[in-house]
């Protein structure tokens, strides 16, 4: 049996103070260092991505160490910037140009994220099993619309930019494919 917090309990309150009180003092202590609130809110993403992808990288580096295949190759990147970058830099706007591994797993999941919310919210306007959606899932929801929130600049870099910082157009229909693949494939179960 699968333990939800539901918003009714009393348990909600302290783990709402514990997050709150984190992302308020993280904040704070980025301005106070002469940061932006974009400035904090890309470190936020950022420190989302490093965290899924490297987990994700390490797990399957390990694996293949396990059945005994060859050791994961780490290839250094491109840095080299030219005017465009530059400005993007300046902006605060992410830069999404190169090919990576990382961007399909990211793109995946934000697709994955962005489709699960608007299942979510076609649920709740016709009203699918409305007592459970109110009962159990407003966190859940909750958080699937945070993860889209933070999502946004690869949204943007997956379907919106033109310049040369948006992700490449292979990476946006592999990782659309594969979250409706998997929305689809547990909307069955």
């Amino acid at each position: 049996m699968l333990l939800l917090l539901q918003v009714s309990s009393p348990w909600f309150l302290p783990f709402a103070y514990v997050i709150f009180g984190k992302y308020i003092y993280s904040l704070v202590e980025f301005l106070w260092a002469d940061g932006t609130v974009l400035g904090w809110w890309n470190d936020q993403r950022i420190w989302l991505y490093k965290r899924t992808s490297s987990y994700l990288f390490a797990t399957i580096d390990t694996i293949l160490k396990t059945l005994g295949f060859g050791e994961t190759a780490f290839v250094i990147t491109d840095k080299v910037a030219d005017e465009d970058v530059s400005q993007r830099y300046e902006k605060e706007m992410m830069e999404f140009g190169a090919t990576s591994p990382m961007f399909e797993i990211l793109s995946t999941l934000a697709m994955l994220n962005l489709f699960c919310l608007a299942g979510a919210v076609k649920k709740a306007i016709m009203n699918e099993s409305i007592d459970r959606l109110h009962e159990t899932m407003p966190l859940q929801i909750l958080l699937c619309g945070v993860l889209v929130l933070v999502n946004l600049p690869l949204y943007q870099g997956l379907l919106l930019r033109k310049d040369k910082g948006r992700m490449p157009c292979s990476v946006a229909v592999k990782s659309s494919l594969a979250a409706l693949l998997v929305c689809t494939t547990f909307s069955f179960l």
